[in-house]
């Protein structure tokens, strides 16, 4: 393909697996990086000096009509978390559509990083999502939605970095006996290029990206520890505990400082996976990629081999 690439959330780690495998791919394939922070500017116009870096507001429909001007593909990534998500997704919907009709556009593929199952409504980053992909569909644009599951990497670099430890201790922040299917973010980010890269193949599909089966968290930690020689004992922070760090983790800042509109969608995840996880199934992911997804323990061996080359 050729053309301007256009990636939101640039900075994140979905964007941070997939520009490597976009740069530089072509020389007549561009990218355009958006980000919202200027702190986020500086370090990818630092880490990708060919690719274009700019900050805007995805709340500002103008700014969001101003970064696809002369793009042909707009591979889509929303902020998590926010309460105004699908106002968010709706904008660059919109101004991919305003594009799209310009005199001369090149315009041709609007490409959304979803969520695997956004039909469930107690989950409100999925619930978003939802009405993002619907808004989408109905805009006539041509589209791919990809849905990737509970990524396998949100955990690794906690399990990863006890390497060394006696006693390695995995605390979770919801019931490790709830079964998830895992998606890598490597395999996410393949997916993601091929999708980009073909094109016209995959116009008007959705494809459920999950990497491996159902499988328990206890499992999962179980796998990583068989890859480093160690056993971990698992334990479970009280739901409020958990919220609380989870709120951090996501907004950078403490719950206490945070509304309730924000505090709600980390509160209803952490009790919805309390109860239940998220069940996929690989066999979509397998046949784009043309291999097994990435399990847990692949994924550690891997995050091992490059400690330890980092360390040689």
């Amino acid at each position: 393909m050729t053309g301007l690439v256009v990636l939101t959330c640039a900075s994140g780690k979905q964007c941070a697996s997939l520009i490597p495998l976009l740069y530089d791919n072509k020389p007549d394939l561009r990218l355009r990086l958006i980000v919202h922070s200027q702190k986020s500017l500086e370090r990818l116009q630092n880490q990708w000096p060919k690719a274009e870096v700019l900050r805007i507001d995805l709340a500002q429909p103008d700014d969001c009509t101003r970064v696809l001007k002369d793009a042909s593909t707009l591979y889509y990534v929303g902020p998590p978390f926010q309460p105004p998500e699908a106002v968010y997704g709706a904008n660059m919907v919109n101004a991919a559509v305003f594009e799209s009709k310009r005199p001369g556009s090149q315009f041709s593929h609007f490409v959304l990083s979803s969520v695997l199952h956004p039909c469930i409504s107690k989950l409100l980053n999925h619930d978003r999502k939802r009405l993002i992909e619907e808004h989408l569909i109905e805009s006539g644009l041509p589209y791919t939605i990809l849905q990737p599951s509970h990524f396998a990497d949100n955990a690794i670099d906690r399990l990863v970095s006890q390497k060394e430890a006696d006693h390695p201790v995995f605390t979770g922040m919801h019931d490790p006996n709830v079964a998830f299917s895992f998606t890598c973010v490597k395999d996410h980010a393949e997916v993601s290029a091929k999708v980009i890269r073909e094109r016209e193949k995959h116009f008007y599909a959705t494809y459920q990206l999950a990497s491996t089966l159902p499988m328990k968290y206890t499992e999962y930690i179980q796998s990583v520890g068989a890859v480093m020689g160690k056993t971990f004992e698992v334990r479970q922070l009280p739901h409020e505990e958990a919220v609380r760090i989870y709120c951090k983790l996501i907004f950078g800042q403490e719950k206490d400082h945070l509304d309730q509109a924000r505090i709600d969608g980390p509160e209803r995840l952490l009790m919805y996976y309390n109860g239940r996880g998220l069940a996929g199934n690989p066999a979509v992911l397998e046949w784009l990629l043309g291999r097994p997804g990435t399990t847990p323990a692949q994924l550690a061996k891997l995050k091992l081999e490059r400690l330890s080359q980092s360390s040689a």
